[in-house]
């Protein structure tokens, strides 16, 4: 084998390796590469005669240069007698270009928007059972074949960029530029320049730069929090929704643009006007369609749908098999009143999957927040006294036999609902733990 001689495809290993491939001819293998026998491709297919797929070498040049590749070779073979070794190598600038290639053609195929518009949610991905949301995507369905200007109003979590987006890929608009922004978060010397674009020249600095009725024309914007837009900026944006054109700051010719307005407010917009914080006449314009989102605690049925697949998505993504929600975790969820909403829950679901065991199966009252586990301590108390007051005033008896019997049901039903934890029991009935204690020893309740 240490006979044999090296040849080379002339362009690709002078580029990769930057030789000239006649320095090959008649050379062996360790006259040119600096490695060791053991950790050789080549030298390792001469040696079993068997094949290498998918290996990593790394090796020095006799030029100084340091070299990392992935081979795949095969012994040559004929007539039980080895003649050499074919060996395919690629260094790693290939593979990552191969690697971009591959996430290109991926993005390329899963992609179902235009060019240049991110992933949209439809209607679809709304999860729902109660009429009231029924109701309201049927209505969505209806007005988003229409370019009507609609204004959502709901509380902050109720999902109105949600319902915003399945309008704009339900609407003709849905192959065209959707574009969102949250108002509040413009400055407001800035305003006009993010919206209608600038020309070169018009202040120090300014470039030619397209604004976002130009960005989406034909399309959607969506302006989040509409509220938060002072009465002066209202004004400008009030002309370009009339007129259907505007000028770029700093530029003399008027842009024409073809774009639905859909704006969401997390506040009642009449009590601004009374305020003089949002023009009535800038109101009749975005509020051409108004929705009102409900409440996630007056859809009290779609928490716990929400929950489960919010906990299911969450398994799917981190490749976990599905975990279920016991039930006094889906009483608790019943029970609160989501104030953050949808989004709330979103993270209390996120938050108890990150604090369950990585094996568990079911989420469990102590992976909730703190919150929410004193809220079940809370529920449960007053289930009791409702529970607990046959005890009291039903049966036969004298009255420390009916209180004994109270006190009795009333301790085990507490010391459940605590998964027999005596410290937390005692905590929940105001006693302290040898007192509960005590009680427990005299009404012979020993099963925790």
């Amino acid at each position: 084998m240490t006979g044999m001689g090296t040849f080379c495809l002339p362009t690709a290993s002078e580029t990769l390796e930057g030789y000239d491939s006649r320095e090959y001819q008649g050379k062996h293998l360790l006259d040119i590469y600096d490695v060791n026998e053991e950790y050789s491709t080549v030298l390792t297919i001469l040696r079993t005669k068997k094949p290498v797929a998918n290996r990593c070498d790394r090796f020095k040049m006799k030029n100084g240069t340091t070299l990392t590749t992935i081979n795949s070779g095969y012994p040559l073979i004929i007539d039980n007698y080895l003649y050499g070794a074919v060996v395919f190598e690629s260094d790693l600038s290939v593979l990552k270009r191969l690697e971009k290639r591959t996430f290109n053609l991926e993005a390329y195929i899963g992609r179902t928007g235009p060019d240049g518009q991110a992933a949209m949610y439809t209607f679809d991905d709304i999860v729902h059972e109660a009429e009231s949301m029924r109701e309201l995507i049927h209505f969505a369905k209806k007005v988003s074949l229409t370019d009507s200007a609609i204004l959502i109003v709901g509380a902050t979590g109720t999902g109105k960029e949600l319902v915003a987006q399945g309008i704009h890929s339900f609407s003709p608009r849905r192959y065209k530029p959707f574009i969102d922004i949250n108002c509040s978060a413009v400055p407001g010397n800035l305003f006009e320049s993010i919206f209608f674009g600038t020309e070169k020249g018009a202040f120090t600095g300014s470039v030619s730069k397209p604004g976002l009725f130009e960005t989406a024309n034909g399309g959607t914007i969506f302006l989040d929090e509409v509220n938060s837009i002072s009465p002066e900026i209202q004004v400008k944006l009030l002309r370009v929704l009339q007129e259907k054109r505007f000028q770029r700051i700093g530029g003399s010719k008027y842009i024409q643009c073809d774009v639905r307005i859909i704006s969401a407010a997390n506040e009642d917009l009449n009590a601004l006007i009374k305020q003089q914080k949002i023009r009535m006449d800038f109101y009749y314009r975005i509020s051409a369609i108004k929705m009102d989102l409900p409440d996630l605690k007056d859809r009290s049925q779609d928490s716990l749908l929400l929950a489960r697949h919010f906990l299911s998505e969450l398994c799917k993504q981190y490749h976990r098999e599905q975990v279920t929600i016991a039930q006094e975790v889906l009483a608790v969820f019943e029970q609160y009143e989501w104030p953050g909403n949808v989004r709330e829950l979103h993270h209390v679901i996120e938050y108890a999957f990150n604090r369950a065991a990585d094996d568990a199966s079911i989420i469990t009252l102590d992976c909730l927040p703190g919150y929410l586990r004193t809220l079940e301590n809370e529920g449960c108390a007053a289930s009791q006294c409702q529970d607990l007051k046959g005890y009291a005033t039903e049966g036969s008896g004298t009255f420390d036999e009916r209180m004994e019997r109270f006190e009795y049901e009333l301790i085990r039903q507490t010391l459940t609902a605590n998964g027999g934890n005596i410290t937390h029991s005692a905590q929940q009935l105001g006693i302290s733990r040898q007192s509960l204690q005590y009680r427990m020893k005299k009404l012979n309740i020993y099963e925790w």
